[in-house]
């Protein structure tokens, strides 16, 4: 009793220990982060990798550097604040190998065509750039490639791997209930190559984002779009000084003379050792300024984001992915808005492929209870189907850019069968049952004839349901949403036709519609409430939050990585184990479309 005693009095010093050093960090970091900014400086924002709709909102470790990268939403007000404040005299984008969705890039684009509008000038400084950088950089008034790089332009292509042969071979395999033809969902799972739906519906995606993305570049650099399909078809691989020749880029530096030279045509006479502070990151200006930008009326707007896959819990992402959207943060996020007083409506931002097929049923009767309450207008990200489609059926209005990948709405199933694999590792099985079927939905063999079409049929029930849900919610006939349903796929533009979604527009037009619909003056700002935001230490601590050792010292793969998808296989096995019959019924679409 005494050891136990001793240990407790231990670790309770050891946690005010801990507390006590947080604290003192964290005014630390309040007081330096707020320190002024130059009266005049350039900002320099880094974009590289990959994009998340959101911010990771856990902090990092005390003492260390806030390593969260900046996600769309942080860019997207970043770059409205700097061409409003004066101080700024002008915006770099220092681009090296962005992968970003096409839906990303064109919201991007808007937001650099903003600040350059309020006369506040944007260069895009590119290092070894891709297609997706010179499609964004484009959007910049001035162009800049690195002395002694390259570029590679070699045109879209949309991946998708197919496992199988390679299941087969280890003795697993797949019956699928598919809703309908154009629900490719099943495919890599169930077939060796893609369907012919399947590859209909890439082909016009892709068809209407080459044709955006050569338009836009040859548009924006002063050359035809023939002349630059021909340089991605006949040439691919240009270097800096070629792209200059080729009017892709304004001029040629080297990263150290362009930035040597920025700083002394910022720094004051006799002031050249201050260059450096007057190249301002974009982290240093986010803790600088009130953010995401000064309100001008205490009404609010509440931002609340479903990013990534949709799962009933937590618990139910794959191993080492990022985290999705689930159930209880969802229902968290909605009471917090809808028991703030000051929120008087919320913007619904989406950037999911959809998920769990209860989970986002559940969503959407979330999001309809608290409609009543709230008005809410939902804004489409880089990706918005099945699952995430149904979950912005709940809004007055729907917004998706022009390239947001939407629709797809169906449901599949998949009903594992490892019998094989029993057979290759000598595993033996002895079951005593009561009941005919009570041996049917094992995953030790497949579904007779009679358990495949209760299959099949339940299935349908929840495709059925989904139909009938988007017929209630968009004022359609069954028949009319059927039509454009079976899993098919399309661009935002391409939905508003299909009566799918309601306007083109991103999160700005989204967040104006909500103040209008709030009945909140226009001519003021509203205070915008995120949930979640990005946290700071104390915050944290005070939420009850834990620091894990995951999140801060290892690197998640991204959902949308080919390795991740790899795992994902695996760890559906896994799952399916736990689920009711061993089957997995989802509202998700199995592909990413990405500009590389």
């Amino acid at each position: 009793m005494k050891k136990k005693k001793m240990s407790a009095g231990k670790a309770g010093c050891l946690v005010f220990i801990i507390l006590f050093l947080a604290a003192g960090v964290g005014i630390f970091r309040m007081i330096t982060a707020r320190q002024s900014l130059p009266e005049k400086f350039a900002l320099v924002v880094t974009l590289s990798g990959e994009l998340k709709e959101t911010a990771d909102p856990q902090p990092p470790l005390p003492l260390l550097p806030d390593m969260r990268s900046l996600s769309l939403q942080d860019l997207i007000f970043l770059l409205e604040d700097a061409g409003k404040d004066e101080r700024v005299t002008q915006v770099v984008l220092d681009i090296d190998a962005i992968r970003f969705a096409s839906a990303q890039i064109r919201q991007l684009q808007e937001a650099i065509q903003r600040t350059s509008a309020s006369g506040t000038p944007v260069t895009g400084f590119l290092h070894a750039a891709g297609d997706q950088d010179l499609w964004l950089a484009s959007a910049c008034d001035t162009l800049i490639a690195e002395r002694g790089n390259q570029f590679l332009l070699d045109g879209l292509r949309a991946e998708m791997l197919f496992y199988a042969g390679t299941l087969e071979k280890i003795g697993v395999s797949f019956q699928a209930a598919q809703w309908k033809a154009w629900k490719s969902g099943i495919e890599p799972y169930t077939r060796e190559n893609a369907s012919p739906e399947y590859l209909e519906q890439i082909g016009t995606m892709l068809d209407g984002i080459y044709d955006d993305y050569t338009a836009y570049v040859s548009q924006q650099r002063g050359i035809s779009q023939e002349a630059y399909k021909n340089i991605i078809d006949e040439k691919t691989v240009v270097s800096a000084e070629q792209a200059r020749q080729l009017r892709l880029v304004d001029r040629v530096s080297g990263f150290w003379e362009y930035t040597e030279n920025l700083k002394r045509e910022l720094a004051p006479d006799g002031l050249e050792d201050s260059g450096d502070e007057l190249l301002v990151g974009a982290k240093r200006y986010m803790n600088a300024v009130t953010w995401p930008y000064k309100p001008g009326t205490k009404d609010g707007i509440a931002v609340i984001t479903i990013s990534g896959v949709i799962v009933q819990s937590a618990g139910d992402m794959p191993g080492g992915t990022e985290p999705g959207s689930d159930e209880q943060s969802l229902r968290e996020a909605l009471d917090a808005a809808l028991d703030e007083e000051s929120v008087k409506a919320i913007v619904l931002r989406i950037d999911s492929p959809g998920g769990d097929a209860l989970a986002s049923a559940n969503m959407l009767q979330m999001l309809d209870s608290a409609n009543v309450q709230k008005p809410i207008v939902a804004s489409m990200s880089g990706v918005a189907a099945s699952g995430g489609y149904m979950a912005a059926l709940a809004a007055d209005s729907i917004f998706a850019d022009p390239l947001t990948v939407t629709g797809s709405i169906g449901v599949y199933a998949l009903k594992p069968n490892i019998q094989g694999l029993q057979e290759k590792i000598g595993l033996r099985r002895e079951v005593v049952t009561r009941g005919k079927n009570a041996d049917a939905y094992t995953l030790f063999k497949p579904l007779d004839e009679d358990g495949f079409a209760k299959f099949m049929e339940t299935t349908g029930w929840i495709y059925d349901d989904f139909i009938n849900k988007v017929a209630e919610h968009r004022d359609m006939k069954p028949e009319e949403v059927d039509a454009v349903a079976g899993g098919r796929i399309w661009s935002g533009k391409a939905a508003v036709t299909a009566g799918l979604v309601d306007r083109t527009g991103g999160l700005r037009e989204a967040v104006e519609a909500a103040q209008r619909m709030a009945g909140i003056d226009s001519s003021l700002a509203p205070t915008l409430k995120f949930y979640q935001g990005r946290k700071g230490m104390m915050d944290y601590i005070l939420e009850g939050g834990v620091l894990t050792p995951g999140t801060l010292f290892g690197k998640k793969l991204p959902e949308s990585s080919i390795t991740a998808r790899s795992l994902d296989t695996i760890d559906l096995l896994m799952h399916l184990e736990r689920q009711q019959g061993g089957m997995y019924r989802m509202m998700m679409l199995p592909y990413a479309l990405r500009v590389e």
